[in-house]
């Protein structure tokens, strides 16, 4: 039985996103003390710890059980807002805070968000599930940007993670950015068949050979396949703009459809995920 509870927890992440996100007026130190809470309000969700349970993002003990999830990003994140939050917390510091401290935290509190994605995805293979994958979508695009790129980085050969991870560069950075980053892999993809083998035989299964050949034949490799979307997605990005880019511009799409229909333990899991991701974020006017 899980420790954590989202909801044991909605009144207090309430609390901080407000004062960190919300706040009219909040100073950058201020800003940046309430991250370095939040923080450890996911850390207690990652290691999925009870309200009983002390959690000190500088506690020796604690960095090490965050160290045994053998994930850099996680460990960084938590002793690089540790060290700023701390410094905006106590007395002893008393220089300016800076903007770059503040986006920085912040670049930093996104790392937390990508390390809870990424060991769900760690568990249950990314594009497993297609409907889990739809509400994934349904995030800011530099949150998934994260996860994928540190996903890709592990399972090279998922084709999942290589359209989705195309795709989100294109809309967390820009359309350069996405094809620049096939170019640089352009000899990998193109002997890599944009179709599973067993997606191709179910295809046949399903259709016959000759409209599954058709299919598998359009772009028959990942980098075709990704330039072509790449292009796609991107004149539609200039001719309508995105549909949301952060928090609370996806918030209502979220509500919407985010929520994935079923029981099982993946999905259950994965709902609490966004779920949690979402506490305390408004939508925006």
């Amino acid at each position: 039985m899980n420790k954590f509870n989202n909801e044991s927890y909605r009144a207090l992440v309430g609390d901080l996103i407000n004062d960190a996100f919300y706040l009219e007026g909040a100073s950058r130190r201020g800003v940046i003390a309430k991250i370095r809470q939040y923080a450890e309000v996911i850390v207690r969700k990652i290691l999925d710890l009870s309200p009983n349970d002390t959690v000190e993002l500088g506690n020796g003990k604690l960095q090490h059980k965050i160290s045994e999830r053998n994930n850099p990003l996680l460990l960084k994140a938590v002793k690089d807002i540790n060290k700023i939050g701390s410094e905006c917390t106590h007395t002893k510091s008393i220089r300016e805070i800076s903007e770059d401290d503040v986006k920085n935290t912040i670049d930093r509190l996104f790392d937390l968000y990508a390390s809870i994605l990424i060991e769900y995805f760690e568990k249950y293979k990314f594009g497993s599930n297609l409907q889990i994958v739809y509400s994934f979508s349904i995030l800011p695009p530099i949150i998934r940007y994260i996860t994928l790129n540190y996903l890709y980085e592990k399972h090279p050969d998922n084709l999942m993670i290589i359209d989705k991870l195309s795709l989100v560069l294109l809309k967390a950075l820009n359309k350069d950015a996405a094809m620049d980053w096939l170019q640089e892999r352009k000899d990998v993809l193109e002997k890599t068949h944009s179709v599973s083998p067993d997606a191709h035989k179910a295809t046949i299964e399903k259709f016959g050979e000759e409209i599954a050949n058709m299919l598998y034949n359009s772009a028959p490799n990942m980098y075709d396949l990704c330039s072509e979307r790449v292009e796609l997605v991107a004149g539609e990005i200039e001719t309508r703009g995105k549909l949301y880019n952060d928090f609370e511009s996806a918030i209502v799409f979220y509500q919407k459809e985010g929520i994935v229909e079923g029981s099982s333990p993946e999905i259950k899991e994965f709902n609490s995920i966004m779920e949690f991701l979402y506490l305390g974020r408004k939508s925006q006017k």
